[in-house]
């Protein structure tokens, strides 16, 4: 049964002035108090390597909070949690229907079979890779053998983007192999996928551990980059821009084509150019070029690639696995979180400019000094701010709770995709704000990544926006990938909120119509500031929906204005309705939605007689 809830709002006036001076609030450690017992293995498997369990934070029921998916347990035990709407979790694991996934590495929640929920795709590295459809009520059921994703290699971080713009999502798994190559698998629509890597030049020969989808050149297609181990000796880290020719290597050209020992990789706009920049893990040793540093790739104008992980301090001469660039204290820049192997991790908060500083121990997310891989991030309780999902060899998967969702201004924004599918894979959004003296403060720029910042595991797809000490939105520019651009004012802080792609507006209900039945949910809530819930009948993005709106929903609608009820004609039938209606609030019959049905609508009816 889906349990939705109202957003969560701080009240403003809660906001001291001085908050951004404050400290952040330690994380608190709350994964068996909130109902998460999932225990990991003992140590690293020395028959079968592993090199890391992968995780993800998706909203697998459409409730609209945030359930787990957790890989790791030593009996291969898929856990399933669901969200109880507060960040309290059941474990649904045993009702599933997911089978044990010994080996599985990396994770990827999305709708292949746009049906309006997530499915589950498992990479395993010394299994069968697995696709789980979504049959709702957190029922999986096995489709890899119809699907054509049975690949048998190891297999390790996965990603997912629509990539040639056809409407179906399409999914690029790493493989830890010289010789076995990385598959792009092409959703045909059908149920089906086809691996398209050789024919369009992606299939890596790397020892590759993880990718990503991003824009980096912001033309709109989503271009892919590859982290691969042992570069050195082998193949460097790969990224192909993907133009209407085909996909290009540009890696050599633009910097990208660091070598080293490279795992995991944060991707995200770090320094504020509305590009994606790289953070890349890495070993302590000694080898050339980079002798053990993380490289910090920060974009430039000219679309090059800069290291410049010296001048941010974030080089961290540890074994790295998992890093995510994330704004954990709402203060409106990108912060680092690195998974760090037999050393504590660290937690580099960026404090507007370089250096950043780790903070980890003082923030109680260093964690312990064993084996750890993979963490996600994602606003597990609702309050407004990101929490951490860690997972390390030797004990349980921990849920560290995040204590600023009080303190600082945020904004929340799920982009919509296009028909019933839930989340637009490669789309972006550019948030402007404005200060307490009405200046605009700098843009901030986000990707929906499916995948890709981290290391095996997903964080939640929705765009998490610090607004800091802000005292308003003056714009948030919506992007979908291969097109598409709305421009949405009014939108209140503190709020979680919707953007859908212009073809979904009106549809209430999410059939593919505009009909009847959306136009009842229209007149009940009537006009009005847009509330989250409501904002496909927001049709200019103005913040409030009035009487333009109200036009734009019957131009969009397939019915005649005054139809009441659908048959295809305006007649004596709608006017028995209208009257049975007059003077009520909250009728089909209200054609103006002003809250009553009066004598303005029957003129509409009767100026659409026959």
């Amino acid at each position: 049964m889906n349990r939705r809830r109202a957003p969560f709002a701080c009240c403003a006036a809660s906001i001291a002035a001085g908050a951004l001076a404050q400290s952040p609030a330690p994380f608190t450690s709350e994964h068996a108090a909130r109902g998460v017992t999932y225990n990991m293995l003992l140590s690293v498997p020395i028959s079968t390597p592993m090199d890391g369990f992968g995780m993800a934070a998706a909203d697998l029921d459409g409730d609209g909070d945030l359930d787990l998916v957790l890989l790791g347990r030593a009996d291969g035990t898929v856990g399933i949690y669901e969200n109880q709407g507060a960040g309290t979790f059941v474990n649904r694991s045993a009702a599933s229907g997911i089978v044990a996934s010994p080996t599985g590495c990396g994770v990827a929640a999305f709708d292949y079979d746009r049906d309006g929920d997530l499915d589950l795709f498992i990479a395993q590295r010394h299994h069968p890779c697995r696709l789980w459809r979504n049959d709702g009520n957190l029922q999986f059921a096995d489709v890899t053998a119809a699907s054509g994703l049975e690949l048998l290699a190891p297999a390790t971080g996965c990603s997912v983007v629509d990539y040639d713009g056809d409407g179906h999502l399409d999914l690029y798994v790493c493989v830890y192999s010289a010789l076995v190559r990385n598959r792009l698998y092409r959703n045909l629509g059908d149920g089906t996928f086809v691996d398209v890597a050789p024919a369009l030049g992606v299939d890596s020969t790397g020892l590759s551990y993880q990718s990503t989808w991003t824009d980096v050149n912001r033309d709109g297609r989503p271009d892919l980059c590859v982290s691969n181990d042992r570069g050195f000796g082998n193949v460097p880290n790969q990224l192909w821009l993907n133009t209407p020719a085909g996909f290009i290597d540009v890696g050599l050209t633009v910097g990208m084509d660091v070598a080293l020992c490279s795992m995991g990789m944060a991707c995200g706009d770090l320094n504020g150019d509305a590009r994606p920049d790289f953070y890349f893990t890495n070993l302590p040793d000694s080898a050339p070029p980079l002798f053990g540093v993380n490289p910090l790739l920060l974009s430039t104008p000219s679309g090059a690639y800069v290291q410049s992980q010296a001048e941010w301090g974030v080089e961290n001469r540890k074994f790295s696995w998992g890093a995510i660039f994330w704004d954990f204290d709402n203060d409106a820049d990108l912060d680092l979180y690195v998974n760090n192997e037999t050393f504590p991790n660290a937690m580099f908060v960026n404090g507007g400019s370089p250096p950043m500083t780790d903070r980890a121990a003082a923030l109680a997310i260093a964690g312990s000094s064993s084996l750890s891989y993979v963490s996600v991030v994602g606003d597990l309780d609702g309050d407004g701010d990101q929490d951490l999902l860690l997972n390390n060899y030797s004990g349980p998967v921990r849920l560290l709770m995040n204590q600023e969702g009080q303190s600082r201004r945020w904004l929340r924004l799920r982009v919509a995709g296009e028909g019933r599918v839930r989340d637009a894979a490669g789309a972006s959004a550019t948030v402007v704000a404005e200060g307490p003296d009405g200046a605009p403060r700098p843009a901030q720029w986000r990707e929906v990544l499916v995948g890709g910042n981290g290391y095996l595991g997903q964080s939640e797809t929705t765009l998490h926006f610090g607004l800091g000490d802000a005292a308003g939105i003056q714009s948030v520019e919506v992007r979908w990938a291969h097109g598409g651009v709305r421009t949405l004012h009014g939108l209140a802080m503190d709020r979680a909120w919707t953007a859908y792609p212009d073809s979904r507006l009106g549809d209430v209900d999410g059939d593919g119509a505009v009909d009847i039945a959306d136009w009842a949910a229209f007149v009940l809530w009537g006009q009005g500031a847009v509330q989250p819930g409501r904002e496909m009948l927001d049709f200019d993005g103005d913040g409030d929906i009035g009487p333009a709106d109200v036009a734009a929903f019957w131009v969009r609608s397939a019915l005649t204005r005054g139809d009441l009820d659908g048959d295809g004609s305006v007649n004596g039938v709608d006017l028995g309705i209208m009257l049975a209606a007059w003077g009520a609030a909250g009728s089909v019959a209200d054609l103006d939605a002003d809250g009553a049905v009066d004598g303005i609508d029957l003129g509409i009816l009767l100026s659409n007689w026959g």
